[in-house]
């Protein structure tokens, strides 16, 4: 099993157990939603089980991983409904936009290309985690809940690519990731 989907999957299961809307603890979700840093999120239990289920909480882990686990508790806890479908095709264009029968008001992303551009050179952490909650209230808590983790959890350049194929709904045309370069891998 590949270890991004080994994260997604463990992140997945978290979220069932604790952020669900019908299924998981509006406590610990409404606390959650209430941290501003990770410093906050040190405090509430659950977050701290999902660093240690994804690895994030050992000798040999470093502490941005456990930075990294407890944004990732803080913005599932503003997920409500697990889809097949990556944010980035919920926010983006249905329809390639440079089509003309594209053009149309109905192909009208969710997420406007401005927004998008700051997404996309956004950094790990902090911002990332702001940005992506308010990425979710747009949606209405609808997204993938195990490709969004594995995406916030290796936020990195062949990420942010594939993240614009899908927004631009080119991602037929998505080059392999040998061809993505990995300068800023997390």
């Amino acid at each position: 099993m590949a270890k991004s989907t080994w994260i997604g999957e463990r992140a997945r299961e978290w979220w069932v157990e604790f952020c669900h809307p019908t299924h998981g603890d509006p406590g610990v979700r409404a606390r959650l939603r209430r941290c501003r840093s990770t410093v906050d999120a040190l405090s509430i239990s659950p977050a701290i089980l999902l660093a240690r289920r994804l690895g994030a909480v050992s000798e040999r882990s470093d502490a941005r991983w456990l930075e990294q686990a407890l944004g990732l508790a803080r913005v599932l806890s503003h997920a409500q409904l697990d889809t097949t479908d990556t944010v980035m095709r919920l926010a983006g264009y249905q329809r390639f936009p440079g089509e003309r029968e594209s053009a149309t008001d109905a192909n009208r992303p969710l997420l406007s290309e401005v927004r998008f551009k700051r997404l996309l050179v956004t950094p790990p952490g902090e911002e990332l985690v702001v940005v992506l909650t308010r990425l979710l209230a747009q949606l209405g808590g609808r997204a993938n809940i195990g490709v969004l983790s594995q995406d916030f959890w290796w936020w990195n350049d062949r990420t942010r690519a594939r993240w614009a194929f899908e927004y631009f709904a080119a991602g037929i045309a998505l080059p392999s990731d040998d061809n993505i370069p990995e300068a800023s891998e997390a």
